[in-house]
């Protein structure tokens, strides 16, 4: 457990917030509503999908245990979430309202030092996600995804991956197909 989950597990102790449970499809937080809480994932999987009018996902992000997460559209700004996350796995979360993450970062100043570097770290995701998809080809963005994220990939579909990857199901069907017959 890295510095800021120890900070924010301590703090979740001190304030006593219970442990939700999800279920697989369950939403957290819809896309279209504002949403004043952050939820921390003890336990679980999800994703955060951006939902076309016509029902088309775009997979943003996936995200597991001791993963923070949230809208900040929403949460810091007091606007509709631009997307949703829903549970892929049974979830155990806790939510926080984001109002006493910042009060509590008042009170101490670790928290909030905690709180810019963990800022800092979903800027650096951002940005590397950006470049994946305007630098590299479908095929090294699922190469790198499976390096970086070993523990996700083995426990999401292919749909959702090719949704991550920003390619069709049978695109990435030719992408494995390409790769087995490197390896045979």
């Amino acid at each position: 457990m890295d510095k800021y989950q120890e900070l924010l597990s301590n703090v979740i102790d001190q304030n006593k917030l219970p442990t939700l449970n999800y279920k697989a499809g369950d939403v957290l937080f819809h896309q279209g509503i504002v949403e004043s809480k952050l939820f921390w994932i003890k336990s679980g999987l999800v994703k955060l999908v951006f939902i076309q009018p016509d029902g088309k996902e775009f997979v943003k992000a996936f995200l597991a245990e001791n993963d923070l997460s949230g809208s900040l559209m929403s949460v810091v700004f007091h606007k509709p979430s631009p997307y949703a996350c829903i549970c892929i796995e049974a979830c155990e979360v806790i939510a926080i309202p984001y109002k006493k993450i910042r009060d509590w970062s008042e009170k101490n100043p670790q928290l909030k030092d905690v709180e810019l570097q963990f800022m800092q770290q979903l800027t650096a995701r951002k940005e590397e996600r950006e470049y994946q998809f305007l630098c590299l080809t479908p095929q090294q963005r699922y190469e790198t995804f499976k390096v970086q994220y070993p523990h996700i990939f083995k426990r999401i579909s292919q749909a959702e991956l090719a949704l991550f990857l920003g390619i069709t199901p049978v695109a990435l069907c030719r992408i494995n197909a390409r790769l087995q017959a490197l390896v045979e």
